[in-house]
Order: C-alpha cells, then structure tokens, then sequence
C-alpha cells in the first residue's frame, strides 16, 4: 500500500466515553515492577477504589533536527504536559513514533527526558519511524525510565512486553495490556510471527496459572480489520484517510480474538484518523495525533483509556489539553 495515497474526510460524531476525567489522586496511585525482561507488573493502589486512567498519546514524531521542527517539538511538549496537569493520568501508553530516529545522526531525545520529568510511569510501543539511526537496542537503552520491554527467541530480539495491573501483594492481575512492535521494514511492517508465538506462550502461562483477566493491545501500525471496520460503516469518530496497515494480513487480529480475552487495540499511525468501533466483538480505537511535528492538521490531544480492576470495563475518549 502506498502511504497516504488521498485524504478523505468524512468527519462524525467523537467516540462515546468518559463522561469527565476522576479528580487527582493526592499521591501516586500506581507504581511499576518488573518481573522479567517481557513482563511488568503495575501495582495499583488509589487511596479509594476508581478505574486505572491511561493516556495514550501517539505519533509525536519528535527529534527533527531543524529549528522549526524544534519549535513545534516545543509546542507538543507543552500540550503533553497540560494534558497530564488537566486529565491526571495514572500511567502514559506512547503508541508509537515517539521519535523520529529515521532521520539520520542528528536526531534529538531530548524527548525522552521531557517524558522522564511529567512524574507519570510511561511505556512505549515501537512506531516505524522510532527506528533508523540508532539500533533498536541502542534506542531501547536510551529509554532511561520508560517501561519497555523485549524477549529473544531463535537468535532475535523482539519488543514486545506484557503489563499487568495488580493490586499490591497480589499475584492475579486485573486487567493485562500487551505491547506489540509493528515493524519498521518495508514488507515487514506488522506484528511478526515470533511475537505472536510469544503472545500464544503468555496465553499458555495465564491458563496454568488460571488466569482469564481481560486484555487490550497496544499496537502502532493499525491491523488490516481497521480498514475493513471503516469500510464497513461500522465506526464513530474522524476518518480522514486511507487506513495504512502496511503489510498486515490479519493474522495478528485472528490471534487476539481467538483467546477471547482481548477487549479492544489501540492503535496510531494514521494521523488523519480517529474513529473507533466494534469488529468481531473486539473494539478497534484510533489514538489521537499527538505531535505537531507530524502531517495532518487535526488539533492534537490524546486518548485517555480507564480500565476497571473491579468490573473489569474499560472505557475511553478523546482528550485536548483543556476538556
């Protein structure tokens, strides 16, 4: 598929949600502990029983190494910062294209350590643009503080990683979020079969431990059921331009579905796009653009996502800095 063929918009109503985000928590409600390379737990401990709040921002595309591309890096700074000032995350999803490492030896990650100062636990997924001049190895260990994670399997190293949200001093999570690379080689931009022989293990693992807790999956390129989904008339929300699933084929939705444990993927890539809605009884949500620095002229915000430890409902909505 050729990236960005046209533009078509087709503007509806915004994705039903949140009502409003809860009130700040005095203290910090959530804290991360990792288990091993691929798995993290998030203990969740609110001073009173309340969803986890996740703000998922995507597609920053940080690090250009022009004076303009500095001034708009600057801009989405501080829409970032007063999206978490407003909202009160309890955690930060960055679905990818963080930064835009494919642009040679001067790239900045000056990003990073802004990320590192909001005093909110973050995680990243791998965009197809984090990648290029450094090694992903190299990019991961520059992630001083994000929770990031990875696995090797037959001589290769993948990034993907699970976290689950516990209670403190409990072993079962509550909800588990998975963390997917979508490739950033041509032919290869999707979530590969290593990756998901590794998901089919979690799954294994889960069902000796009796564990069945939802799921929702964190994946920057969108699967190729986005594509269907909007064809279909089936969503609420911005479509603004051609699904890009890139060389995904639908294997990567058939494994999610099939553990029937996954309730929704959120994904980016698509900046014009921010539509969501129910494929196969799992819901498929756009992110919202949140870097200036990329295509698109959508006002940029966020996603904030709340995952319910006691019912185990999840809910979500397009979030701006202000409202």
């Amino acid at each position: 598929m050729r990236r960005r063929e046209f533009l078509a918009a087709a503007t509806v109503t915004a994705c039903a949600g949140l009502t409003r985000a809860a009130d700040a928590s005095p203290k910090q409600a959530l804290e991360v502990r990792q288990r091993e390379t691929d798995h993290f737990d998030l203990i969740f401990q609110p001073e009173s029983p309340r969803p986890l709040r996740i703000l998922q921002i995507t597609d920053t595309h940080f690090g250009s190494p022009s004076a303009k591309a500095k001034e708009l890096d600057q801009r989405s700074f501080d829409l970032i910062a007063a999206m978490v000032k407003q909202h009160q995350p309890d955690f930060i999803n960055h679905t990818g294209d963080f930064v835009n490492n494919d642009q040679g030896p001067r790239v900045s990650y000056e990003a990073i350590d802004f990320m590192d100062g909001l005093g909110v636990p973050w995680a990243h997924s791998l965009g197809n643009h984090d990648i290029g001049a450094v090694s992903t190895e190299d990019y991961r260990q520059r992630l001083k503080q994000a929770t990031f994670g990875y696995f090797d399997a037959d001589d290769h190293r993948e990034y993907s990683y699970r976290l689950d949200v516990v209670a403190p001093g409990a072993e079962r999570p509550m909800w588990t979020i998975y963390c997917f690379d979508s490739g950033s080689r041509a032919g290869s931009k999707h979530v590969s079969r290593r990756q998901l022989d590794w998901y089919g293990r979690q799954l294994e693992r889960d069902r000796e431990r009796e564990i069945a807790c939802p799921a929702v999956a964190m994946i920057h390129i969108p699967v190729v059921e986005f594509h269907k989904l909007q064809d279909a008339h089936a969503f609420r929300g911005i479509f603004g331009e051609r699904v890009c699933f890139e060389s995904d084929q639908g294997g990567t939705f058939t494994r999610l579905k099939n553990a029937q444990r996954v309730r929704a993927i959120f994904s980016g890539h698509d900046h014009q796009n921010d539509y969501c809605g129910d494929w196969e009884g799992v819901e498929l949500v756009y992110g919202r653009v949140s870097g200036w620095s990329g295509y698109g002229d959508l006002e940029r915000g966020g996603r904030l996502i709340e995952l319910d430890p006691a019912t185990g409902s999840y809910r979500h909505r397009i979030v701006f800095a202000t409202a």
